[in-house]
């Protein structure tokens, strides 16, 4: 199967889309990969097998075009152009242009499967207050959080301290920022409107713990993950804590019966189903006193969460049942009809 792998892009997680990739070559062994690049500034580059590190001296040069209705690329050579069919492709690209639904939409054009989830699923999964809207429309319990409209004192008023502050559509702790008074909230309102127009400003839970959780359709079937639980020794969870300083890990000193885990996994099972998402996501969860929050919902999550299914699947097989939902859903959809038969054109005969 040729693998067209997409990755990097103009985004603030330029760098750990990187890693993903490289990590998504792995788990795409048994199949011609075909690496996509999208340097800072979008323009698409055939990518070799490169390390992480190799990223930061190699000098792309044969430029990548998506023919649209085409099922295939074509890659610059040094006789002209190639063009290369595709069977499928994946989605490693976090953050806005890319996990927000723009490759998605650019894959649907050119008429490439895809193992990642539809445009609106990925568009909506991306703002954090949409999410909110949509979870709490399914009864699902989401923080209380406004979106900020410029009004601080009316923030203050309604969900007083401490407040987190975000940029809506901003992944990897990038931009966020806790709050115990009004100058720390003008600051952080600051340091977000850095990285978004909109920001979202949530009640700071104390004493909470992260819990994630994955999904993924098996063979027709949505299955979740184990739990995992993300430590840190701050307020709340940082870049560095995600992927600098390897603490990730199981939590000591929490309690996490049985029946947390079912509902964890009951929910996620839930948002993936009722929202329409395919391919693999993560959701992550705040639970503070005997509550659980959903917090945001990854529609491309670091490594596509492959350590939450790794005691279940090698790394290929995992690939192997991505790639498989991806033509599946891609298969369904192509049994829909795109023509309608009507008479608009011909009415408008001596028109211009």
């Amino acid at each position: 199967m040729n693998v067209l792998l997409v990755y990097g892009g103009k985004s603030c997680e330029h760098d750990i889309s990187i890693i993903t990739a490289c990590l998504a070559r792995g788990y795409l062994a048994n199949h011609n990969v075909i690496g996509c690049y999208l340097d800072r500034n979008n323009r698409a580059y055939f990518a070799e097998k490169l390390s992480p590190m190799e990223h930061l001296t190699t000098k792309f040069r044969r430029e990548m075009s998506f023919i649209l209705g085409g099922r295939c690329v074509e890659i610059r050579t040094t006789l002209g152009k190639k063009r290369v069919h595709i069977d499928c492709a994946v989605n490693c690209c976090h953050g806005v242009n890319g996990e927000d639904g723009a490759v998605a939409g650019l894959l649907q054009l050119a008429g490439i499967p895809d193992v990642e989830s539809g445009v609106l699923c990925c568009g909506v999964a991306m703002d954090k207050y949409l999410t909110k809207l949509q979870l709490k429309s399914l009864g699902i319990d989401v923080v209380d959080g406004v979106l900020f409209d410029g009004d601080i004192d009316g923030v203050v008023d309604r969900l007083g301290f401490p407040l987190i502050v975000k940029p809506c559509t901003l992944g990897s702790s990038i931009g966020i920022g806790i709050a115990h008074d009004i100058n720390e909230l003008k600051t952080c309102i600051d340091v977000a409107s850095q990285f978004d127009k909109r920001i979202l400003i949530e009640q700071a839970l104390q004493d909470f713990l992260e819990i994630n959780c994955s999904a993924m359709t098996v063979y027709g079937n949505v299955a979740t993950s184990p739990v995992d639980f993300p430590l840190t020794s701050h307020e709340i969870l940082t870049f560095a804590d995600k992927y600098l300083s390897g603490t990730k890990g199981i939590a000591t000193g929490k309690h996490i019966t049985d029946e947390y885990d079912d509902k964890v996994a009951e929910i996620t099972e839930k948002i993936y189903t009722a929202l329409g998402f395919g391919g693999v996501i993560r959701v992550d969860f705040l639970a503070s006193d005997g509550k659980l929050y959903v917090n945001e919902i990854n529609t491309v999550p670091g490594s596509l969460a492959y350590g939450m299914w790794k005691d279940k699947y090698s790394a290929t097989q995992f690939g192997d049942l991505l790639l498989k939902e991806g033509v599946r859903r891609f298969d369904s959809r192509q049994s829909l009809s795109y023509r309608y038969r009507s008479e608009v054109l011909s009415g408008c005969k001596g028109k211009k």
